[in-house]
């Protein structure tokens, strides 16, 4: 296989309970000639370097970069790893492998993007719910920054002041099959999020302004109310305050201006995502429905309906 158009770039780290039929799920529905999966693994020491051989020697448009892991251990890191052993001018990224892909989502993805590339006039980011696509020349000039956290957030506000981010709202396109956390997990992981805000500059006073204002709150709903509606607010203000103190002394990058305020990007965000029928009426497009598969239809199309 030589020059892919198209690079699925996935990032593992000991997942070796759900890395093989992850992987499967998007190898087995694209075509050899114009696609590759680039899998950088990140210093797996659970067996997932083994099955990322085995399934290596199985596909030939499978390649596991088992050789450059990120050095400070990051997804961020390991991301642009990725993109720079990609061979195509197209980059699926942000794929997990702790997800199982519905057949023939990748290329219905493919399709929408060309579809919108056709009446924009500049390289852009196309970001839906566990899939994105960009031209692989933007994800090497807007790299991730190395955070450890968040480093998704960060990226957003990055693309936001070139202009190049458009958002698709849809259905489900996969089904998750492992990484349940527990309500330990997800603390560390809220926790965390906020120092790596705080490192990407978002400011401690707008921070504090929105958990005082903020309503909604992801962290434990689903966990048996570990923590309740009355503690939302309290529990904001004290993981802030320490995460800007965790932060501290750490790697900090600027902000984009105007996006320094917590909450400024996910307003962004919810102002610019619309459904497919919503995108070909805002930019005058048509994807032609008969060519979607039975999963992308329901995603893409049924979705949408009301």
């Amino acid at each position: 296989m030589t020059n892919p158009i198209y690079s699925i770039a996935v990032c593992n780290f000991n997942m070796a309970d759900t890395l093989e039929p992850s992987l499967r799920s998007m190898v087995n529905q694209i075509p050899e000639d114009d696609y590759e999966v680039v899998v950088v693994d990140g210093g797996s020491t659970d067996g997932s370097r083994d099955i990322l051989r085995s399934l290596e020697a199985e596909y030939p448009n499978l390649r596991a970069i088992l050789d450059r892991a990120d050095e400070c251990n990051h997804l961020g890191g390991d991301r642009n790893i990725s993109f720079e052993e990609a061979r195509g001018e197209y980059v699926l990224e942000s794929m997990d492998t702790d997800d199982c892909y519905f057949e023939g989502i990748v290329r219905d993805f493919v399709s929408i993007y060309h579809q919108i590339e056709s009446v924009v006039d500049y390289p852009y980011f196309l970001s839906g719910t566990g899939i994105n696509m960009a031209p692989r020349k933007l994800l090497l000039d807007v790299p991730y920054y190395d955070l450890g956290g968040a480093e998704d957030r960060d990226l957003y506000r990055r693309l936001f002041v070139r202009d190049t981010p458009l958002w698709i709202d849809h259905g489900p396109i996969s089904e998750e099959i492992g990484y349940h956390m527990n309500w330990r997990d997800e603390l560390r992981r809220d926790i965390h999020g906020k120092i790596c805000d705080f490192q990407s500059g978002i400011t401690l006073a707008s921070a504090l302004r929105w958990s005082l204002s903020h309503e909604r709150h992801w962290i434990l709903e689903r966990n048996r109310g570990f923590i309740l509606n009355t503690l939302k607010k309290p529990y904001d203000l004290f993981t802030h305050c320490y995460a800007y103190w965790k932060a501290n002394g750490r790697e900090h990058h600027d902000a984009p201006p105007s996006f320094e305020r917590k909450g400024t990007l996910e307003q962004k965000i919810a102002e610019v995502k619309k459904t497919l029928p919503d995108l070909e009426s805002a930019y005058g497009f048509e994807v032609d429905r008969e060519s979607f598969s039975e999963a992308g239809y329901e995603a893409f199309v049924e979705y949408a309906e009301p």
